[in-house]
């Protein structure tokens, strides 16, 4: 019967475990870039709708293509969530990485 608790594996060498500590470093990188990729388009898309509210110069527009703006900034919040929430996974498991034989 195989189970989760099955201690007949042999633990990681210490070239295995560097290896592993890697790539999960790589793969933190690559979340974080892309998370400050998603941060940077949702806040410009955010800032982009400010000149369209009421009171600002160009307020007369708002129908024409203020409001859309307002849609594309709701419809960027969705993957702006997604990828910093892949990066904050992708950190948790670095540290848990690291904490193995440490």
């Amino acid at each position: 019967m195989n189970s989760l608790s099955d201690m007949d594996e042999q633990p990681l060498s210490k070239h295995e475990l560097a290896k592993a500590r890697e790539s999960a470093k790589q793969l933190l990188r690559r979340r974080t870039k892309q998370a400050i990729y998603a941060t940077a388009v949702f806040s410009a898309s955010c800032a982009a709708v400010s000149p369209f509210l009421e009171g600002h110069s160009l307020h007369r527009y708002w129908e024409s293509f203020g409001k859309y703006l307002v849609l594309l900034s709701m419809g960027l919040l969705i993957p702006f969530i997604i990828y910093v929430g892949r990066a904050i996974s992708a950190w948790l498991f670095v540290r848990d990485v690291q904490k193995i034989d440490s």
